[in-house]
């Protein structure tokens, strides 16, 4: 590999201004904990059956933006994790605002339950709340989706149980209880399944940790690998080195 490009086909890392290689780690650590900015919530949606040039399977994942956006961006998360919560709240809304909601990006949500015991739990929780909305109302599964980050508690991940996230999807509007608990037992093992392959997905990419993104543009088949909960200047340059590629 040419040590010397900072994009190259499909597998390359890329971040600020040069190729880097983080692993696991976090790669920014600033945090405003109390923020009451609101979570992202999409202009656009859509749903599709395909398995992208990436090898990503969109099938069930919810997906921001418009369905011809030249750049995606697959964005691994955990509910339990608190640098997604900081992505979410201190970065994603001004990448959604210039990216995703402008064309230029679309957004897909995978799962990547490695915080704790509830982590996987969670994650079925947001296919069936996808699946229940997606068609008449997919606004739904973004204010559920935030909702669910706003009960991150500072002292660790035992929050996470079936009653906050019962309480989560009562309070939601648009958001069926009774229909997604009916999802969450008839297709709980299919959805586990989904998840494992967006985890093989991610361990193909080197992604080994929450927040987890590949940005990948569809029409080149350049790549670009950010892990950790960058601020929105490294996003959004990382982004356009991506788009022009």
């Amino acid at each position: 590999m040419d040590a010397e490009n900072n994009i190259t086909r499909r597998r390359m890392l890329v971040a600020g201004g040069g190729t880097l290689a983080l692993g696991g780690s976090v790669a920014y650590l600033a945090s405003r904990s109390g923020s009451d900015e609101q979570g992202y919530v999409p202009d656009t949606f859509h749903t599709s059956e395909e398995t992208t040039g990436f090898g990503v399977e969109l099938a069930g994942r919810p997906i921001a933006g418009e369905s011809d956006a030249p750049v995606d961006v697959y964005y691994w998360t955990d509910y339990l994790c608190p640098f997604c919560k900081q992505f979410e709240t201190e970065t994603l809304p001004d990448v959604g605002r210039d990216y995703v909601d402008t064309g230029e990006a679309r957004l897909i949500v995978l799962s990547y339950p490695n915080i704790g015991e509830y982590s996987m739990p969670a994650a079925v929780w947001s296919r069936c709340v996808w699946r229940q909305v997606a068609e008449d109302d997919p606004a739904a599964f973004w204010r559920w989706h935030g909702a669910a980050f706003d009960e991150q508690s500072e002292s660790g991940h035992d929050w996470a149980d079936e009653e906050t996230f019962t309480g989560v999807t009562e309070r939601t509007e648009n958001v069926p209880l009774d229909a997604v608990d009916a999802c969450r037992r008839e297709r709980g093992d299919a959805i586990r399944k989904s998840v494992d392959a967006d985890l093989a997905s991610a361990q193909s990419a080197g992604i080994q940790g929450t927040p987890g993104f590949v940005l990948y543009n569809r029409e080149s088949d350049a790549a670009g690998k950010l892990v950790g909960a960058h601020p929105y200047e490294n996003f959004a340059d990382a982004l356009d080195q991506i788009r022009e590629a």
